[in-house]
């Protein structure tokens, strides 16, 4: 309770000045892929810091469709830069609807900003709508890089939506978290992939990953032979070949983290003991976190690579709960039965 109170005497002033006067000045780079979609990142000297150690994360990112869609909004701390940005560009007035990729801070920090600011209808998908809506009060290190989540509303996104020129078939691709979509344009193949991609071995994540649904959305992603790759963390793929050969480097990634769960809980252990199993990494950040990672230690354990293992050990042991009762059931079914007489 004290901590609480803490937060909002001495935090709360200060979160509504940095989102108008950031610590930390921000950078605007605009540039235009392709025809009709335009990338606005927002980054600044601390953002970029963090990217060196893991791959193009925590860019705020976000896309413009035909001057009417924006794919995803960016983080609280942005909202001024971003607003600039818009203004810049003159499509306040053009704007109608924004897409959020998933529910996290850094994609959706905004959202109320493009209600207040351009009269847009928010859509996502029906299990991040809550996050959305009724946002949980981030760890310290999160509102300290991000600003406080913001509050918006949002609508269900649908399976597809289309622009002027443009119409997206909206991809289900949980795994990163829950609620996760991208979306695809199949006549030019342009695949807008959210965090499904992020880096290829990012390997510490938010206890709200699921290694087992990423997989399998790694799959149907690659399945689509996208020729260009839009990440919502600045990373941008041209050709088939580039976008198959990253998005199977993920993949096989986390197949082999899957593979190595399997081989090593074949016993009870701490998560702590099998996670340093599984990575057998022994640098001195390894030393240092325990095994987990650079994020663990900066973010107090909220990244961990135990939040991955975790989800194949419930993969794990819901197949062999499934195979064990098969067989009880086949059992069952071979008995002879005992009829009375």
């Amino acid at each position: 309770m004290i901590s609480r109170w803490l937060r909002f005497l001495l935090w709360q002033p200060y979160a509504l000045l940095c989102r108008r006067f950031p610590l930390w000045p921000f950078q605007v780079k605009i540039t235009q892929p392709v025809e009709y979609v335009t990338c606005i990142q927002i980054d600044n000297l601390l953002t970029r810091t963090l990217s060196r150690f893991s791959g193009g994360y925590d860019y705020a990112v976000c896309y413009l469709v035909d001057e009417t869609l924006l794919i995803d909004t960016g983080f609280p701390w942005a909202r001024r830069s971003l607003k600039q940005t818009l203004q810049k560009l003159g499509v306040v007035e053009t704007i109608t609807t924004v897409v959020n990729t998933h529910y996290h801070e850094d994609h959706t920090g905004n959202n109320d900003l493009l209600v207040e600011l351009c009269d847009a209808q928010v859509l996502a998908h029906a299990d991040a709508i809550p996050e959305i809506r009724f946002p949980v009060e981030l760890r310290w290190y999160r509102s300290f890089l991000f600003g406080p989540s913001a509050i918006a509303d949002a609508q269900p996104v649908g399976t597809s939506i289309s622009t002027e020129h443009t119409r997206f078939e909206v991809i289900e691709t949980p795994g990163h978290c829950p609620g996760h979509i991208c979306l695809f344009e199949p006549e030019r193949k342009i695949l807008f992939s959210g965090d499904l991609y992020i880096a290829a071995d990012l390997d510490s994540q938010l206890g709200d990953a699921d290694g087992p649904k990423w997989i399998a959305s790694l799959e149907q992603a690659i399945q689509l032979r996208a020729e260009w790759l839009f990440d919502a963390h600045g990373t941008v793929l041209k050709g088939a070949e580039a976008v198959e050969q990253h998005l199977s480097r993920k993949l096989a990634f986390l197949q082999t983290i899957r593979d190595r769960v399997y081989e090593y809980a074949t016993h009870a252990q701490t998560i702590e003991e099998l996670t340093r199993k599984v990575f057998d990494q022994r640098g001195l950040v390894d030393f240092l976190s325990f095994g987990e990672g650079w994020l663990s230690l900066i973010t107090g354990s909220d990244f961990s690579r135990s939040n991955i293992v975790k989800s194949f050990l419930r993969e794990k042991f819901q197949q062999e709960a499934s195979a064990s009762l098969i067989e009880e059931l086949e059992k069952e079914a071979g008995e002879p039965r005992i009829s009375s007489a």
